[in-house]
């Protein structure tokens, strides 16, 4: 049955929650604090590299909206909540776009309204934060309002990811509410008997990750020490057809869920007196790679050059988390970047797939446009993110550099 759908909250998650909600035959609403971020998509230009143009277009055409006006969302059938939930310095959980998303709709929905929660949070948040705030206001859950969590599993830069028919997990406060949310995201869904073990299951999925990738950063100061190559050993083990999954090191885990998501769970640990000694270790040693990394830098450059590192004028090739996207959100190639600035290093950072997919300038970065010559006048090049453009041209931009040092070669 078709549905008025609200979305809220238009980022890497949000928007293409809009785009398959439409796809479904819904009538959507997408709502965000982001003036300029909803006056883009109303003139159906997209902010994401993740979505082109032509979707936002095609979903426009079908009927859907976007907006700052909160008085557009009111009296809807389904509310998604899809914010952000980032940790501060202290790596402490920020749940404050939660608590800003229920603020903003607790006079907004209509008797039978179903809303769901899709943000990654720590086990009780959707009743602590939607359901005890509804309840406050004499809604009786699971009666005349229905509230669910339904965590969010999309993998910036894969398309795969960003289909509905990817198999989606869904929890409901009561019986009633499960029923509606299962009916609502039709098929693909795997249901769990309640909210907490929803919101557990996601953040697993990523501290899960978190621990095999440390794991393998440990392999390769491993590796270094022995005289072996780390991406030799790992290859070696993942011809074994059974209980093994490849993970590779890296200068530092980025992007928003893998180096967040854990540390809700270990907040929420350490409150209630229970020890996560393995998920902090994890965490302690994906935070020391880029120290590690940068070390092995200075030791290539001192080895190869008569120059000092903070003599070098140096090129960094890739700037974002993560190959093919334009994502920068807690990359660790930016660290490394001021840590080489703090050193006296001039640095000169490139990534054209972040300016490829922007309309105006980003500060402090720039684009090669094909001509790898440019990186002749550089004492050192190093290969930070293997985008495919820069892959495709590997051997070109090798040619052309003076040194030549690869993080990517895992």
């Amino acid at each position: 049955m078709k549905k008025e759908v609200v979305v809220i909250g238009l980022g890497y998650v949000g928007l293409p929650s809009v785009i398959n909600h439409v796809k479904n035959g819904h009538k959507v609403i997408g709502f965000d604090i982001d003036e300029e971020k909803v006056d883009m998509l109303n003139k159906g230009i997209s902010h994401l590299d993740t979505v082109l143009d032509e979707t936002v277009r095609m979903i426009k055409e079908r009927g859907a909206e976007f907006t700052c006006d909160a008085q557009r969302i009111k009296d809807k059938d389904v509310y998604i909540i899809d914010v952000p939930t980032p940790i501060d310095k202290y790596k402490t959980p920020d749940l404050s776009y939660i608590k800003s998303a229920v603020d903003l709709i607790k006079n907004k929905v209509k008797t039978g309204s179903l809303i769901v929660l899709e943000s990654t949070t720590y086990p009780g948040t959707t009743e602590e934060y939607l359901v005890a705030e509804f309840s406050k206001l004499g809604y009786h859950i699971g009666t005349d309002l229905f509230i669910a969590y339904s965590p969010e599993r999309i993998d910036p830069g894969n398309t795969q990811s960003l289909s509905a028919k990817i198999p989606r997990i869904v929890a409901g406060h009561t019986d009633k509410c499960l029923s509606k949310v299962e009916e609502f995201f039709g098929s693909h869904v795997s249901t769990v008997p309640n909210l907490k073990t929803a919101e557990l299951a996601k953040i697993y999925e990523n501290t899960f990750r978190l621990v095999n990738i440390a794991l393998a950063d440990e392999l390769q100061k491993i590796s270094d020490n022995l005289d072996i190559e780390v991406g030799e050993v790992l290859e070696a083990a993942a011809t074994k057809p059974f209980g093994f999954m490849k993970f590779t090191p890296n200068l530092g885990i980025g992007g928003h869920c893998i180096p967040v998501d854990p540390y809700y769970l270990t907040w929420l640990m350490e409150s209630r007196g229970i020890e996560t000694p393995l998920i902090q270790t994890a965490g302690k040693i994906n935070d020391s790679m880029l120290d590690y990394y940068l070390e092995k830098i200075i030791t290539y450059a001192n080895k190869k050059s008569d120059k000092n590192l903070d003599e070098m004028n140096v090129a960094i090739l890739g700037v974002t988390y993560k190959k093919n996207v334009a994502d920068t959100r807690m990359s660790s190639v930016i660290t490394l970047i001021k840590e080489l600035e703090e050193m006296n290093v001039t640095v000169v950072a490139y990534d054209d797939i972040i300016l490829s997919n922007t309309n105006s300038p980003v500060e402090s970065i720039t684009s090669l446009e094909g001509d790898y010559c440019q990186l002749k006048k550089f004492d050192m090049v190093i290969y930070a993110v293997d985008h495919e453009l820069y892959e495709k041209n590997k051997e070109n931009i090798i040619d052309n550099s003076q040194l030549f040092y690869d993080l990517t070669l895992v």
